[in-house]
Order: structure tokens, then sequence, then C-alpha cells
């Protein structure tokens, strides 16, 4: 692309300095005591940085080819992942308190916690507590004092008793996750609390467990007595079957013959899993387990599981198929995506599952419905998480925000798919009547989609 810029200024050098010997009567001859050569050079290299710095018009390269856990160059621009400017809410509730118009009390022994969740209306029945020193607090997390994380579609808040600090977390719809933390009062001395960026956290929060984007990470884990890691999987997704999740995690709730690695403690429970896989599968209450008194909920909800399951692996996907974009990179990111929304390799399971904290309520009495109630975050339960074959996620700010090539390509996939048109084999995936059921809501809900991925309503 540079040699073109400079074909171009030799090109408009040339034009230029025959009008200037013309006017001056020199067909020959140095040019202000230098040679012609030096000053087209330094001309030709004017014009060329000047070119660089022009819109192109000319046409796009053709992306570089990469697979999907490619590292990217996510620093340099456009991306700019670690420039000041975001737009996620943790960041906007940083600027509501740095201009005095919100601020946080503080509770003995939870510091800020209970302020931040309803600052960032994230419900208390998302709490999820998780035992596996995996964490950055790895010295105050054991099975008898666990890390407890609450949610919501874009933040999510970390509390251990004793930190110094609260963890969080919040989707920036151009940038992905951002990660901050909050000092403690206790640990503030009387200081204004305040939201610092924390970059460190890419340490762990950008590899091939988040797709090698800034994400986020959920894993699941056998431990020993202190909550050390022992075996397990590193990236816990939607489409993880459930056997394989929750290692290291405490769960609630009545989960049938369905089972899971959670709510073990040492080697010999691991033991004892392996022989008896619904050990400890289905718990009402943690009580007889660890002591939560200092805790806001007695609840590890297992829907509040699945949901953030899937949420934050769909979250992952969203970003790198933006990233690759903007860097210039292509992989089968979009195919991926458009699966993980369909929800094609979800597991299924043959009993009813219910949770224990009214997190299900809460999820699903939010975002955009039918006139008859009909909504894609309504929850199946009795053989899946969701009721409807597409993802509440085409719902958000994140996929609003992504550019517009490959966001109009998906769409007109999905367009595809739920019309039966050949859309590689993925038309084929659902019935006619999942089908009909996706179309009906999202043309009822259309305002809320982005344009390419509206339906309009039967005529």
């Amino acid at each position: 692309m540079l040699s073109l810029f400079k074909h171009i200024a030799r090109r408009i050098l040339v034009h230029w300095k025959q009008r200037w010997q013309l006017a001056n009567r020199t067909a020959h001859g140095t040019l202000s005591g230098r040679s012609p050569c030096s000053i087209e050079e330094t001309i030709v290299s004017r014009l060329s940085l000047l070119l660089c710095c022009l819109p192109v018009v000319l046409p796009a390269a053709e992306p570089k080819v990469v697979t999907i856990d490619d590292p990217l160059p996510f620093g340099q621009s456009p991306v700019d992942y670690l420039g000041e400017t975001t737009s996620d809410p943790v960041a906007r509730l940083g600027g509501l308190l740095a201009s005095g118009k919100k601020t946080l009390r503080a509770v003995p022994g939870r510091g800020y916690l209970d302020s931040v969740l309803r600052a960032l209306d994230v419900p208390v029945s998302s709490q999820l507590l998780v035992y596996s020193k995996t964490a950055v607090n790895q010295r105050l997390i054991t099975p008898k004092t666990p890390r407890a994380v609450y949610f919501n579609d874009a933040v999510s808040v970390a509390w251990v008793p004793g930190t110094a600090e609260l963890e969080l977390s919040a989707v920036d719809p151009i940038k992905g996750a951002m990660f901050y933390v909050i000092t403690q009062p206790d640990a503030a001395a009387g200081a204004r609390p305040r939201f610092h960026r924390k970059s460190s956290c890419l340490a762990c929060h950008i590899g091939r467990t988040t797709l090698s984007v800034p994400g986020g990470i959920l894993r699941s884990f056998l431990v020993e007595l202190t909550g050390k890691p022992l075996e397990g999987y590193s990236r816990v997704t939607g489409t993880t079957p459930i056997a394989n999740r929750w290692g290291g995690w405490y769960v609630t709730g009545r989960l049938g013959t369905m089972t899971h690695m959670g709510n073990l403690l040492n080697r010999d429970e691991n033991r004892r899993h392996r022989h008896e896989a619904s050990f400890r599968a289905s718990l009402d209450r943690l009580d007889t387990l660890v002591d939560l008194k200092g805790y806001l909920s007695p609840h590890s909800d297992v829907v509040a599981h699945l949901v953030l399951d899937h949420r934050l692996h769909g979250q992952n996907l969203i970003t790198r198929v933006s990233y690759e974009h903007r860097l210039g990179r292509r992989s089968d990111a979009e195919d991926r995506l458009l699966r993980y929304l369909l929800l094609v390799e979800s597991p299924r399971w043959t009993t009813p599952v219910s949770g224990t904290s009214g997190f299900a309520k809460w999820f699903q009495r939010r975002g955009p419905r039918t006139t008859d109630g009909r909504s894609l975050r309504q929850l199946d339960l009795s053989g899946r998480l969701f009721r409807y074959h597409l993802s509440h996620l085409v719902y958000s700010p994140q996929l609003a925000a992504m550019p517009d090539a490959p966001r109009g390509r998906l769409g007109r996939r999905l367009q595809a798919v739920l019309s039966g048109r050949p859309a590689g084999g993925l038309e084929q995936l659902l019935t006619a009547r999942q089908r009909a059921d996706v179309r009906d809501i999202l043309a009822a809900t259309r305002e809320n989609l982005p344009p390419e991925w509206r339906v309009s309503p039967k005529r």
C-alpha cells in the first residue's frame, strides 16, 4: 500500500515540478542549491506521509487469516484498549462519584459491596460462591471463606471477606471487558471512593481461555481441602457439558439426575464423586458446608450459574469478531458466534432444574418482549436453559456497536436461517416451529435490534 502511495506522490511531484520549471524557464539544472533527487525524495516522503493520514478510498486489503485463539494487537488503534476513553457501567458510575452526584455507603464487614451492587443494578440473587484458589485473593479464598461473585448483563462484582478491594468487570460495547478495583473504606483511610482501571488483570483475563481478547473467565477445577486446584477445565462456556462444570464452586438448586463437579471440598470427596456422580449434586442450602453469616445470601443458584456460563463466552465471541474486523484479521469467529447465539450446541438434560435464590424470576423480567409476553430471556429448565432458540445477547450494546461489515454478514445469515434459506447448514438445525417462534419475537422487538438483525412483522 505504501508503494502505491509513493507512486501517486511521484506523479503529483512531476506535475508540479514541470510547472515550476516552465515558470522559471529552466529545463535542466538544480533547484535551490539542492539536487533534484534530494528534493524529490523529500517531497515524496512528505506526500506519502500525508496520504497515509488521509481517509483511504482505495479497496481495503484482504484481512489476514488467523485462528480464533491467535493473539491480536488490541493495544493499538483503532481498538486502543488501554486508552483512557471507555464507556461501560463502572466508568459511568465512577464519573458520578467524581462529580458528587452519587455516593457510596459502607457496611461493616462488607464495605462498599452493598452500595456498589445497588448503584450498578446487580441483584443479590445472582450471588455465586467460588472456593478454588483461581483468583487474585488466593490467600483469602478457601472453602470456608468463598469468593462471592454478583452479576447482571454487563457487570460482575467480586468480594471475599477481609479483602482490601472490591473487584469489578464491566463490558465496554467497543473494547470488551474492562477491569476495575475500588478500595474498601477501612483501607482507604477516609478517601473518597474511586474506581481504578486494573490492567494487571489482563495477566489472566486475556489468552486462549478468553479467545485472546480481554474477557471473562470461568473455570472448573476439583480442589483439595485448602481450595488449591488439582485438575479440571480452564474454559467453561454455555456449551460445556454440565458434568464438567462448577468444580471449585458451590451450587444450590434441584438438579434431578443432572450431575456436576461442584460442592466437592477435598480429595476424598473427589474420589467419592467418581464412583457416585450425584454426590452433593442437589443442595437447597449451604449451611451444612460453610458458615455464610457475613454474606448477602445463603445461595449459589444453579440457574445463575447457567446464565453466567452462557453470557461470558458469548460476550468474548462478540469482542473477538469486532476486534478481528477492526484489526484486519479474519478467523471462523463469526461462524462460531452465530452458532452460539442460535444455541445449537447447548447441552440438554432429562429432568427439570430449579434454582433457590429467585434469580430466574429476576432474569426473565428484564429485556424486551412481545405483547403476549414472549421473550428471548424466557427459561425452559425442563430440558435446556432457554425456551427459544436464540440468545438474548442479540439485544446487547456490544452487538449494536459491532462494525457494520461483520454485523451485516451475521444479520443476513440469521435472516437466512430464520427463513429456511441456505446458511451453511445452520438452517437445518432449527425446526419450522422454532424458526417461527424466533421470528415472531424479533419482529415484535425489532426496535431493540441492530438494523441488519430486524425482522419485519407479518403483513
